[in-house]
C-alpha cells in the first residue's frame, strides 16, 4: 500500500491487516514493542547528545564549564521527553486493547469471560 501523501510506512506495522482480533492483537504488541524499542533509543541518545556537547567545552572560560553542562541537559532533555511519549504510546496500545476488550470482544463472542460462581443457599 503507497501513502498519497508520499510518507513512508513502518513494514513490521504495514504488513498487518487487521481484519481479525488476533490481527488487531498482533499489530498492539507490534505497535508497543516498536514504541518501547524507539524509546529506548531516544534515551541513550540524549545521553550521548549530553555527554558529546559537555565534551566540546564551549563555553564561558569564566564559569569553569558550567554554562556547558547547564546547555547541553537543555538540549538533551528534549530527546529525553521525546522517550517519554513513546512510552506513553506503548501505554495508549494497551489502553486501546483494553477498551476493545471491554466494548467489542463480548459482542463477538471472543471475550474470556469467567465463570461467576453463583451462591448456593442449601450449602
Amino acid at each position: 500500500m503507497s501513502d498519497p501523501t508520499g510518507a513512508s510506512r513502518i513494514p513490521e506495522l504495514s504488513t498487518i491487516e487487521i481484519r481479525s482480533t488476533s490481527a488487531l492483537r498482533k499489530y498492539v504488541d507490534e505497535t508497543r514493542r516498536l514504541a518501547r524499542d524507539f524509546a529506548r533509543e531516544l534515551e541513550f541518545g540524549a545521553e550521548e547528545i549530553q555527554a558529546v556537547l559537555v565534551a566540546t567545552g564551549k563555553g564561558n572560560p569564566w564559569l569553569v564549564g558550567l554554562d556547558v553542562k547547564i546547555r547541553a541537559k537543555r538540549i538533551a532533555k528534549r530527546a529525553a521527553r521525546a522517550a517519554d511519549l513513546q512510552r506513553g504510546t506503548a501505554a495508549e496500545m494497551t489502553r486501546l486493547w483494553t477498551d476493545f476488550m471491554v466494548q467489542f470482544a463480548p459482542a463477538l463472542g471472543n471475550s474470556p469471560e469467567k465463570a461467576k460462581k453463583q451462591f448456593k443457599f442449601d450449602e
